[in-house]
């Protein structure tokens, strides 16, 4: 009798058991359909942030967050971040992002007093930019909470989108991430190898020498713009600059480097002008900071 109603318990309680799972995995099944048929409520606009009729006249990016303000010039044939030529592969990506075809969402008509979007509380970030005849503004919030999206509108419009993240990466005024790296531009005389420099001069303390290797001199890397007074202190400081390098390219322009020392022992400026005609004014001159381990390179391949 024992073992009659054990066994009868068993097969009672196999049948919850199957009739549980089944419900359980009537759930889920259902739960795939709804997802799959449920529809976004949202409003949805196909469009561009930046109007592609506008890619080759863009004349200045201005970007502004909390930490600070950026301006990139278009000069023609490249683009400048401050007193740096600008990444081409970096602002070309930037661009063709802008006037991407991409889905916004429009989640508010306008913003709430209390909004916790992030486009008026001092944290949004402001892309500005320029043509000759026109200017535009697009402001951008906070991420949502999947961090997949975020919100954005424009100065002419107190409407709220949500777009995707993909622009997420441009959204800084950090010169590093806009600036090209090496001393010696790419950019200003088109690209620069060993073989295009005919001749090398170098001064260091009235001590007239060469540069041994030019491709490791093109190779180097600078460290950013030095702040404003940083530089005065220098350029005061030092009438005549530590080092002067002189390279003359096949095509007779000329590049001139100029190191100043600055009050910090592990940092020094140099001054890069491109003359198009030796003697001539510069076509361009940048600024930018290099650590000492740079500069001993340089010392490293001086003859």
């Amino acid at each position: 009798m024992l073992n009659e109603k054990n066994s009868s318990n068993f097969t009672k309680n196999n049948k919850i058991l199957i009739v549980l799972a089944a419900f359980l995995a009537a759930l889920y099944i259902l739960s795939f359909t709804r997802s799959c048929t449920s529809k976004d409520s949202r409003e949805k606009t196909k469009t561009s942030l930046v109007n592609q009729k506008y890619k080759d006249s863009i004349t200045s990016f201005e970007l502004q967050d909390a930490t600070g303000s950026l301006t990139i010039t278009n000069k023609g044939s490249f683009w400048t971040v401050g007193t740096l030529p600008a990444s081409n592969e970096r602002m070309q990506s930037f661009i063709n992002n802008l006037i991407t075809i991409r889905n916004l969402y429009k989640i508010s008509d306008k913003i709430n007093k209390n909004s916790t979007l992030g486009l008026t509380t001092g944290t949004e970030f402001h892309l500005k930019y320029s043509t000759q005849d026109t200017s535009h503004e697009l402001i951008f919030g906070n991420q949502d909470f999947s961090l997949s999206s975020r919100y954005m509108m424009t100065e002419k419009s107190t409407q709220v989108y949500e777009i995707d993240s993909s622009l997420d990466t441009y959204l800084t005024t950090s010169v590093q991430n806009w600036a090209e790296p090496f001393i010696v531009s790419q950019l200003v005389f088109g690209k620069i190898t060993s073989q295009d420099i005919q001749r090398t001069q170098v001064i260091n303390q009235n001590h007239l020498t060469s540069i041994s290797d030019t491709q490791k001199l093109l190779d180097l890397r600078h460290g950013g713009i030095p702040g404003e007074e940083e530089l005065l202190s220098a350029l005061q400081n030092s009438k005549t600059p530590d080092t002067t390098i002189t390279l003359e390219l096949g095509n007779k322009n000329e590049i001139e480097l100029k190191i100043y020392p600055t009050k910090s022992e592990n940092e020094y400026i140099v001054m890069t002008e491109y003359h198009k005609q030796k003697g001539d004014s510069p076509y361009y001159t940048s600024v930018s900071k290099i650590s000492s381990w740079t500069y001993n390179k340089i010392k490293e391949i001086t003859l």
